[in-house]
């Protein structure tokens, strides 16, 4: 059974390894340090937000089972306390996961794992200063797997030593996991972290916007057809995380997971297109879809124009299926799939 979600940032908390792209105060914009009495009043402040709802209860950016188990301990049975919270979530990392943190995981009612994988390469992992290899991710995800976790994925695009190919390999080895859900994020330069300090010494250079869109949408694909929900494309918005703020450089955009999922549409569309002598085009979706379906400032109409020629595009507006788009140009109709967009 699904339940809300009510997040608890632990930043930076158990954490063994600064990684060059990290900043967990920053990222998460929790301010308060961690404390049970800080977390206790989160939670009663979320269960109230969410009056009569049972909720998940999930511990972000930190590294759960690298804390010490005597606060790991204190911090389930504090969740255990409350009769609305039914599991728990935690993210942590790829080396900190054996058989006898997972038996002590089921024990408290934590139901889903979310490993930081980041990549599946050593060399773009050491020059991050992860402080783990593939193979730590490797073995972890199968454990938590045969353990009967739902097992969370989270991969990062454009790190220090990356390329396109290896971050796409990187989605299609994860792949080979069995993951439930999976995050794609691509790497933001943020104040307070080495790569701030690469970047400023031209060491680093971010991908740009466009670059991310198309390798993340690529890997989402991936997942997609390989049966994994992408939960997330791209950091949440904060009042750090934003323009003019705490991101120095870097591909960031509130909206990315929609562009992302544009970026993919537009593929669809287009692979049915056998000529481009075509002229006139009309376009039918669901609402929901409509933002998607153009693009951010109309992309994908103008890309149709110019790129494909068509001079006559019309779009209507179809509240019969939100998961297809149909094309009527010239004598025929075809359907795009834009299932779990």
């Amino acid at each position: 059974m699904k339940y809300r979600i009510l997040p608890i940032f632990i930043p930076q908390y158990g954490c063994p390894f600064k990684c060059i792209f990290c900043n967990q105060k920053i990222i998460s914009g929790e301010k308060e340090e961690v404390t049970l009495e800080r977390i206790k009043r989160q939670i009663e402040e979320g269960l109230k937000k969410n009056e009569g709802e049972d909720v998940e209860l999930a511990f972000y950016g930190g590294n759960f089972t690298a804390i010490g188990f005597n606060m790991q301990k204190r911090l389930l049975e504090l969740a255990r306390r409350f009769e609305r919270v039914k599991s728990i979530r935690i993210s942590t990392r790829p080396d900190f996961i054996n058989e006898e943190i997972l038996r002590f995981l089921k024990d408290y009612r934590v139901k889903t794992i979310e490993l930081g994988i980041q990549s599946m390469f050593d060399d773009v992992l050491k020059a991050s200063k992860r402080g783990h290899t593939a193979e730590d991710s490797a073995k972890a995800s199968k454990l938590i797997k045969w353990f009967g976790f739902t097992l969370g994925v989270q991969l990062m695009v454009g790190l220090p030593n990356s390329t396109e190919e290896k971050d796409i390999k990187s989605a299609e080895i994860v792949c080979s996991f069995e993951p439930d859900i999976a995050r794609i994020y691509p790497t933001l330069v943020i104040e307070d972290t080495y790569l701030a300090e690469m970047y400023r010494r031209g060491e680093y250079q971010p991908l740009s916007l466009e670059d991310a869109i198309l390798i993340s949408s690529y890997m989402k694909e991936i997942f997609m057809a390989n049966g994994v929900k992408v939960i997330r494309t791209g950091l949440q918005p904060t009042e750090e995380i934003n323009y003019n703020a705490r991101v120095i450089a870097g591909p960031f955009h509130p909206s990315l997971g929609e562009l992302v999922d544009s970026e993919i549409i537009f593929r669809r569309i287009t692979a049915l297109f056998m000529s481009r002598s075509l002229k006139k085009l009309s376009i039918f979706v669901h609402p929901k879809n409509f933002s998607k379906l153009i693009g951010n400032k109309k992309r994908n109409i103008e890309r149709l124009r110019k790129e494909y020629g068509f001079q006559d595009i019309e779009i209507f507006t179809d509240h019969e299926d939100e998961n297809t788009i149909r094309i009527l140009t010239g004598d025929r109709e075809m359907v795009v799939d834009i299932r779990g967009l």
